[in-house]
């Protein structure tokens, strides 16, 4: 028994770490709503000077809004991005999805 003693530690131990990253990850899994930002481009796509404007509940409401402005501004490059939010390390926004169709 004693020579089992060891594996059996490591095994109680191995499942007591799986246990808790599983607990981890699945608090890292937030039920966020599905917000979409319209991304309009008013002096060029390459130039970082956009109109953003935020809390679309749906891409079709986002793309409606987005092929409004861009008419506005001359028919310019316009985009619709699902959950955004601000990477300080890049200094501008990243999406999960980036759509224009």
């Amino acid at each position: 028994m004693k020579q089992y003693q060891p594996f059996l530690f490591f095994i109680v131990l191995l499942l007591i770490v799986s246990a808790a990253i599983i607990s981890i990850n699945q608090d890292q899994k937030t039920q966020e709503p599905e917000t979409w930002s319209a991304f309009v481009y008013a002096h060029g796509y390459d130039s970082g000077r956009y109109k953003k404007t935020d809390d679309f509940d749906d891409y079709p409401s986002c793309k409606l809004f987005a092929e409004q402005q861009a008419s506005e501004f001359g028919n310019v490059v316009w985009e619709c991005g699902l959950r955004c939010r601000f990477d300080s390390s890049r200094q501008g926004y990243q999406c999960e999805t980036m759509q224009n169709n």
